[in-house]
């Protein structure tokens, strides 16, 4: 009796693993199984909670698929499994399919009070609430869904936006108040030609949180190419000084005219650009200045028909039609030159030239104030302040020494 019992034992032990076994391989993801398997499958382990699953999801995408038959099964799956929130997701989906939303949500929530912390979960009763017509509840699992994943949130603004017919509210509630998602939904409001709202948002985020995020000189890029250069340039200018304007008290017109602050690699839009070529080589120095501790030293390389065109430039922010005088300090030191450079003021859309200086003075000569009166072109936004010498011809003898430039102003004359 006692050998007789254990084998009945091992017997029993040993179909166990059989069915075990075969539920494993048949409810396997990555094995390619077919419906007719699945249903011997199933015969074999009826209360099988992944077996009458995958049968279920098999069944579902048959064009003839009898709902209630496979909402059955997959109520089978829940009773069996209750703890596992897999199967009320799918049982939600087959209450959708079979028309009735209301039992779908329960399914959801029920998926929800099982696994709070999930995405997933969140994200499919939201969708399913929005389908609804719950766009209030929807926002809160949407914003939960996003909290833990915010890779869903480009996708979830553009729905969100063409559902609320462009709520900022909607779009706002829905995103995560951290820098990188605040700056997301500023670079999305900037696409829907919402360019206020996008820079009221970039405007509450920590500048020291944003700061080295490459995104930020993409926005910067694109309020530019929209025409919103003042608004640009305020924001550039808190981002790179921590400083705004005020009543009284207006940025100034020339950023860094001293060159005493160092040049932000990143955010160059309205700061010096300063490039070298084979005829010049332009620097920071601090070794002599005009005002301050530090000027531009531009030094030539000695070959012949030297050029020099947007190696160092500005963009300053002008208001259309008005008079200007654009003055800075200029030094040389043993400069030989067929012709010395200009300050040359230039359209900022066409690049037409507006105004230029006499060429600086060859030789050596301490620093004296070079001054240009301009008017900004009817519908100038903004110029382009560089440094240039162009050769007149082919060819032109070599330009070599030194020379220094500081203390750039621009100011308003007054009529």
């Amino acid at each position: 009796m006692v050998i007789f019992f254990a084998l009945s034992v091992c017997a029993v032990l040993v179909l166990a693993a059989l069915v075990n076994c075969t539920v494993g391989l048949l409810t396997d993801q990555r094995a390619n199984v077919s419906k007719a398997l699945l249903t011997t499958g199933v015969s074999l382990a009826p209360n099988s909670a992944p077996l009458n699953a995958r049968l279920a999801e098999a069944e579902m995408v048959d064009d003839d698929r009898d709902i209630l038959n496979v909402e059955q099964r997959v109520q089978r799956a829940v009773n069996s499994a209750p703890w596992d929130y897999r199967y009320r997701l799918l049982l939600a989906t087959v209450k959708e399919a079979g028309g009735d939303r209301a039992a779908a949500e329960r399914s959801l929530e029920e998926a929800l009070a099982l696994a709070p912390n999930y995405t997933e979960v969140h994200w499919r009763l939201a969708n399913l609430l929005l389908r609804e017509g719950k766009l209030a509840r929807a926002v809160v699992e949407f914003r939960a869904a996003i909290s833990s994943n915010v890779g869903l949130l480009p996708g979830t603004l553009d729905l969100l936006w063409r559902v609320s017919s462009g709520n900022l509210a909607t779009v706002r509630a829905i995103t995560p108040r951290n820098p990188n998602s605040q700056l997301l939904l500023a670079q999305f409001l900037l696409k829907q030609s919402r360019a206020s709202d996008a820079i009221t948002v970039f405007s509450g985020i920590d500048r020291n949180a944003l700061a080295g995020l490459p995104e930020i000189s993409t926005f910067i890029n694109s309020l530019m190419s929209e025409g919103r250069l003042e608004e640009a340039r305020g924001l550039w200018v808190g981002l790179v000084a921590g400083i705004y304007a005020q009543p009284g008290r207006p940025l100034p017109a020339v950023w860094n005219g001293g060159f005493e602050s160092d040049i932000a690699k990143n955010l160059t839009q309205f700061d010096w650009v300063i490039t070298r070529n084979e005829y010049a080589v332009p620097v920071i120095d601090a070794s002599s200045s005009h005002g301050g501790s530090r000027s531009l030293r531009i030094d030539f390389t000695g070959r012949d028909t030297a050029r020099l065109d947007g190696q160092v430039k500005q963009t300053l922010i002008v208001r259309p039609g008005t008079r200007y005088r654009l003055e800075c300090f200029v030094k040389t030191e043993r400069l030989e030159t067929p012709e010395g450079p200009r300050i040359v003021v230039s359209d900022n859309g066409s690049s037409t030239e507006i105004a230029s200086s006499d060429p600086v003075r060859a030789g050596s000569n301490d620093w004296r104030l070079v001054a240009i009166d301009f008017t900004s072109p009817p519908n100038a936004r903004a110029v382009i302040v560089t440094i240039k010498r162009i050769p007149k011809y082919s060819y032109d003898n070599p330009t070599r020494g030194t020379i220094w430039l500081d203390d750039f102003v621009l100011t308003e004359i007054s009529k």
